[in-house]
């Protein structure tokens, strides 16, 4: 089985079976396409009930958003790792590189199946979280680039993230469709060095920076970040939690008082440091209740919450 485990050292957190759910889907994506795959096949092939993939996650959709994360979180983490503090900024950003491209073309069955398919254009959330992951790498490259060639490049940090990455993206593609075969450490340094030719270029024609820090700040500005997307669809599954209290045969008073662990739950998840064992109190409180159960258990599972 391929094992893409990802960016946020927070994988090694996850439930083992929503790991296993994901890394199980990766290979059947992979080998058969997004869309031929049922969810049916993901629960057998993960040795799961399909009531236990749908505690985990609501939709493919929603999986495939999953995916995503667990593997920027892995990539994010190498990248990190691969940083050696006895090493020069630029011997540490060829090494970075590298393992950029080694990862990625370790899943390129998967990547090609998924541009092929254009399941990521069709799933807003994905997009959306992709958007926001390529602000954090261009401000990644902006960092590094300062590192490595000193302040006077600040000005002109845009202008070459955004040429640097259209040569490396359009080598990887060369690798990913196999058209070409370059070992990721000799494509990594060729880089380096057309990117050293390139700020020295750049530097010595003195010129205004053909696109701002500011410009681009203003263009990012519309994009959600992925704790606000968690947020969001938390809070979306509490406006369905509402929608069954309203029909439960229960009385009004045990309705409005279930209605009022909604509305502390709401209040709660939009903080800027969410309590968790606040949310776990409250989540204790629909305990018992088999309409609002898997209600319950998805939302521990996506605040990462114990349920009590």
């Amino acid at each position: 089985m391929t094992r893409w485990s990802l960016m946020n050292k927070g994988s090694g957190n996850m439930n083992e079976k929503k790991e296993k759910i994901i890394n199980t889907a990766i290979d059947l994506f992979a080998k058969k396409g997004f869309y031929t795959t049922s969810i049916q096949e993901i629960a057998e092939s993960s040795d799961v009930s399909k009531g236990a993939f749908y505690l985990h996650f609501h939709s493919k959709d929603e999986l495939l958003l999953e995916i995503f994360k667990y593997y920027y979180e892995l990539m994010n983490q190498k990248i990190q790792d691969a940083e050696d503090l006895n090493k020069t900024p630029k011997e540490n950003l060829i090494r970075q590189l590298e393992v950029q491209y080694e990862e990625i073309l370790k899943h390129k069955s998967f990547i090609m199946t998924q541009l092929r398919e254009q399941a990521i254009t069709l799933n807003k959330d994905l997009y959306d979280f992709l958007r926001y992951k390529e602000i954090e790498f261009h401000k990644w490259y902006e960092r590094v680039l300062v590192s490595v060639y000193g302040e006077r490049v600040d000005p002109y940090t845009v202008d070459i993230v955004v040429l640097f990455e259209g040569m490396k993206n359009s080598l990887l593609q060369l690798l990913i469709q196999e058209t070409v075969e370059v070992e990721p450490h000799r494509a990594a340094t060729y880089l380096v060095e057309r990117l050293d030719v390139l700020v020295n270029q750049i530097l010595e024609a003195k010129e205004e920076p053909l696109i701002t820090k500011e410009q681009m700040q203003k263009s990012y500005a519309s994009i959600s970040s992925p704790k606000e997307q968690i947020v969001h669809e938390v809070n979306e599954e509490l406006i369905r939690m509402q929608e069954v209290i309203a029909k439960l045969d229960v009385t009004e008073d045990k309705k409005e008082e279930l209605q009022g662990v909604i509305d502390f739950l709401t209040s709660e998840i939009k903080k800027e440091t969410p309590k968790k064992f606040v949310i776990q109190g409250m989540l204790a409180n629909v305990k018992g209740i088999p309409e609002l159960d898997k209600h319950r258990k998805w939302i521990s599972q996506k605040l990462d919450v114990r349920l009590l």
